[in-house]
């Protein structure tokens, strides 16, 4: 027993895998399906207490009951031929093209079941590979699935003619099952996970998979023999409300559920929980029976998520590659800051995205391939491309359920959408859309935190919520070929290329007046981050992997000297007008600089967590971040020389960072030896004075003789500087 088992976290032993396993994915392992009280479930008819019955309703734990369980117990004189099981069938799965959970209804098999591996898929795709070696299955997988179903069920396997099926509300008609053996047939099933290495035994496809095969063909669904019929609610422990509406589904669907089944990690009695699916069980706990709180759960008002702690909101305007991205992932750990939504798997799902303000030509792709997704809606681009279709087609989409033959196909994408684009459509009737109108709406719902315009939300404690612009999406300079940016007429000197109005970041921060976070960086070391980025296809350091490509890939590279200035200049200037503009808004800002967050990570998020109003918290991982490039610039960079001394002669000594400045004082070291570095700090406020110095070391490294001195002191002798 369990030696498929690594360790006691859950983690199963690749080692004991041949070709007959099926490995799970990362999110299938629980120390649940391996305990020994897990099977006790299969000795049920032999147990002395429940020996003398002929039929035993199994229940979770987790579950409310809203019906009359007298009408579950009386379902055993329906059961027909050899079922002798009624349970659950209705079943949520993970749709990766929604990013989110997905309700299957009945329309779930054994062949598309996570318990048994194949989750839909073609039987080739599910074999594992060099390439693919979690989420898979050996090559002899299914040729043993089938013969062993030979050998104990008497059948072949054919998964499609099974219905999925859920273990949480399910009656047993314990006479059938010693008619049939079944329990026998479970050890059976045990013995041969044991022989042929089939399942690790910390997956789900061990604790529910093996009493998949050893139920074979024994089971009923609750609705296909009762009446009126019973209807078993699942999910309610991991699914979230968004999601619900999202497939259609109100709370309608919650009020006409025999059972409602809080299967998941999110238990009604957590904080956490989802607040609709929570109305239930509190009223549960209050002693209020199911048509007590039903109305409840049926007026609209309910449905309305309330923050009731909500203090104010707050934009962050980041320079490209300043770590905002790294900085958003801590603070939104704080449980009193909503800004990224990704800390939990509920807002990977539905919290806001990080970056819902990205202009449609900065991310095309990524807008034209995920339109399915739910977290979409949450996008102004999504909305300003969509809604104004919608309101074209109001009648059509906006007026009751509308049958999938029915949606032109351009439309079919989106059609999950539709209740919330028609909302936006009733507020934004017009078919040309009025961009600057609806981008000042979305940014105060957003900014207020709105649970009502789409699917995103932020938790219930939440008392700040922030979002992310990058400053590159501001003002016509970095507008793009689409010319696609907010104040995208607005030049960096303040003057104007057209009237017409356009979604304004600045007018309508200036009516809503949020706090501001300013994210800097030093431009040349941005620019050659950049540059190192693209050299080596890595621009997020993420993983270890991406840790040492960067370390293999970064070094010897080439920045063109001409072109960094040309590029320099022009991020100076936006800077400035992104500065300037802020002061003209009248609103709080803080600025935080990349270098020192980068060395000071805790003062960093501490003096946000003061500026923004949030309560003190010390539960951050800052663990999220990497450091990029160990290597010494002057290995990373192989025309070092050139930049430096390109960026003095334009004037442009301040752009240099203290690495550049140390790499400028080695060049002239041989020539004045110690006094180097602060030599060079103090040029520094000199221009030509530094151009020369660096010239002289330059010449001094390459001819390293009395010579070269002589000839560049010769060369500057005009000038009084020298």
């Amino acid at each position: 027993y369990n030696q498929s088992v690594a360790d006691n976290h859950a983690n199963w032993d690749r080692s004991w895998a041949n070709e007959n396993t099926a490995r799970p994915g990362k999110w299938d392992h629980s120390t649940m399906h391996m305990h020994p009280l897990n099977h006790l479930r299969f000795y049920i008819p032999y147990i002395k207490q429940f020996s003398a019955l002929d039929r035993i309703i199994f229940m979770d734990d987790d579950l409310i009951i809203q019906g009359d369980v007298r009408q579950a117990w009386n379902a055993k004189e329906n059961l027909t031929d050899d079922k002798m099981l009624v349970g659950a069938c209705e079943i949520w799965k993970w749709g990766d093209e929604m990013g989110a959970f997905e309700y299957s209804g009945k329309d779930s098999s054994y062949s598309k079941s996570s318990a048994l591996g194949q989750v839909g898929r073609a039987i080739e795709d599910t074999y594992c590979t060099d390439d693919k070696k979690e989420w898979c299955v050996g090559k002899n997988h299914w040729n043993l699935l089938q013969q062993l179903n030979v050998e104990i069920n008497g059948k072949d396997y054919l998964p499609d003619s099974q219905p999925e099926w859920n273990f949480g509300f399910t009656l047993f008609d314990l006479e059938k099952w010693k008619e049939l053996k079944l329990t026998d047939k479970y050890e059976k099933w045990m013995h041969a996970n044991y022989d042929h290495h089939i399942f690790p035994e910390t997956s789900l496809m061990y604790g529910l998979g093996i009493p998949f095969l050893t139920y074979y063909d024994h089971v009923s669904c609750w609705d296909d023999i009762t009446e009126p019929k019973i209807n078993l609610r699942d999910g309610f422990g991991y699914i979230t409300y968004p999601e619900f509406v999202y497939n259609g589904l109100d709370t309608s669907y919650l009020t006409s559920g025999f059972v409602l089944h809080y299967d998941g990690w999110l238990k009604p009695w957590y904080p956490q929980a989802d607040p609709i699916f929570q109305i239930p069980y509190l009223k549960t706990m209050e002693g209020k029976k199911s048509k007590e709180y039903k109305a409840l759960l049926l007026d609209p008002e309910t449905t309305k998520q309330k923050l009731e702690n909500f203090q104010g909101s707050f934009l962050v305007l980041s320079e490209p590659r300043a770590g905002s991205e790294w900085f958003l992932g801590v603070l939104d750990q704080n449980p009193d800051i909503c800004v990224s939504g990704t800390s939990t798997s509920e807002g990977g799902r539905i919290g806001f995205p990080r970056d819902i303000l990205l202009p449609y030509d900065k991310g095309t792709q990524f807008f034209d391939t995920h339109q399915e997704k739910m977290k979409m809606g949450c996008y102004f681009s999504f909305l300003d491309k969509w809604v104004p279709k919608i309101a074209a087609k109001k009648d059509q989409y906006c007026s009751g359920a509308v049958a999938e033959a029915d949606i032109e196909d351009e439309f079919k994408p989106v059609a999950r959408h539709f209740p919330w684009l028609c909302k936006w459509a009733d507020k934004h009737p017009e078919t040309t859309a009025n961009e600057a109108a609806l981008f000042e709406d979305y940014l105060k719902l957003v900014l207020k935190a709105d649970s009502q315009a789409w699917s995103c939300q932020c938790p219930r404690e939440t008392k700040v919520m922030g979002t992310r612009l990058m400053t590159d999406w501001i003002g016509h300079t970095f507008s793009g070929k689409m010319d696609l940016a907010y104040d995208r007429n607005q030049y960096d000197n303040d003057t104007f290329t057209f009237d017409k109005e356009i979604p304004s970041v600045w007018k309508t921060m200036a009516k809503l007046k949020p706090k501001v976070i300013h994210f800097t960086r030093n431009i040349i070391d941005e620019l050659v981050s950049r540059k190192v980025a693209a050299a080596t296809k890595v621009y997020h350091v993420k993983t270890d992997a991406d840790e040492a490509k960067m370390e293999d890939k970064a070094s010897g590279i080439t920045i063109p000297a001409k072109s960094l200035v040309f590029e320099g200049r022009r991020r100076g200037e936006h800077r400035q007008y992104i500065i300037e503009n802020l002061k003209k808004m009248a609103v709080e800002v803080m600025t935080l600089n990349y270098e020192y967050c980068v060395s000071n990570m805790e003062e960093c998020v501490k003096a946000a967590e003061k500026f923004l109003g949030a309560s003190t918290f010390d539960g951050y991982n800052y663990g999220l971040s990497r450091k990029s490039i160990s290597k010494p610039l002057s290995e990373l960079v192989q025309n070092y020389g050139e930049v430096i001394e390109t960026l003095i002669s334009k004037n442009m000594q301040s752009f240099l960072s203290s690495p550049w400045l140390e790499l400028a004082s080695k060049q002239i070291e041989p020539v004045i030896g110690e006094k180097a570095s602060a030599l060079v700090e103090v040029s520094a406020q000199d221009p030509p004075a530094l151009s020369t110095l660096i010239e002289l070391g330059s010449a001094f490294s390459q001819h390293g003789d009395q010579r070269a001195i002589h000839n560049m002191h010769h060369a500057h002798s005009k000038r009084s500087d020298n």
